[in-house]
Order: structure tokens, then sequence, then C-alpha cells
């Protein structure tokens, strides 16, 4: 799927829009609708949604099509790897994790019963 930003330009371009008019539309000035759309800078979660909007577009999420619990760990595996790389904070993951009806908890790789007995130590 191509960038969200390249869509959003190329859907602006399709309907000959300009960044005034979509300006209109979201609520937002020309001025900020264009630094969100040509910096660098990646717009906020919140930005492309009020964008979309002003597109007459809804986000909607689907879950993948998944062939059992090994893809779901892998699933689950690659949203980590994206919150380490986009540097994601901690409450953010939980209660992203939270909002789809997962939880993270704390495990030790020790042996509790071990650590009880005395056999192991943390």
């Amino acid at each position: 799927m191509q960038n969200i930003i390249e869509f959003i330009k190329s859907e602006m371009a399709a309907r000959g829009m300009t960044y005034d008019q979509l300006a209109t539309y979201t609520g937002m000035t020309k001025q900020n609708l264009w630094l969100k759309m040509n910096k660098s800078v990646a717009p906020n979660f919140e930005t492309i949604k009020k964008i979309l909007e002003g597109l007459e577009y809804e986000l909607v999420i689907e879950k993948k099509q998944a062939a059992g619990e090994s893809a779901e760990n892998e699933d689950l595996k690659r949203f980590f790897e994206s919150a380490e790389e986009e540097q994601v904070s901690y409450e953010c993951v939980e209660k992203l994790l939270s909002a789809v009806g997962y939880e993270l908890k704390i495990k030790t790789h020790k042996n509790e019963q071990n650590v009880k007995k005395g056999i192991d130590i943390y």
C-alpha cells in the first residue's frame, strides 16, 4: 500500500482539489495543512484522520486473515518491532494492546517455584 501522504496527495490531484479547499473541509489552516503534507515530520493519527474525513473517507480497522495462533504471534512480533522502531512509549503500547483485547504482563525467565524453594534466585 502506498504511503498515506502520497494517497492523500493523489486523491487531491484526482479531484483537482487545492490545499485551500481541503483546509476548508478539515477545519485546518492552509499553512498548517501544507506543512503536514510536505515536511518530513509525520503527521499524527488524529491529523491524518481529520484530513481523510475532509476527503470523505473513514478509517476502519479490519483484522488481517490469520492462519492460526502462529500468524497471530508473528503479528504481535511485528507490532513490537514497529513500536520499538517508532519509539512508541510503554503507556501507548499498553493502551493500544488493551484496546484490541491484549494486556502486557511482566514475567520472569526464572522458574517461580524454584525461586520459592531457594533453588533459583532473582
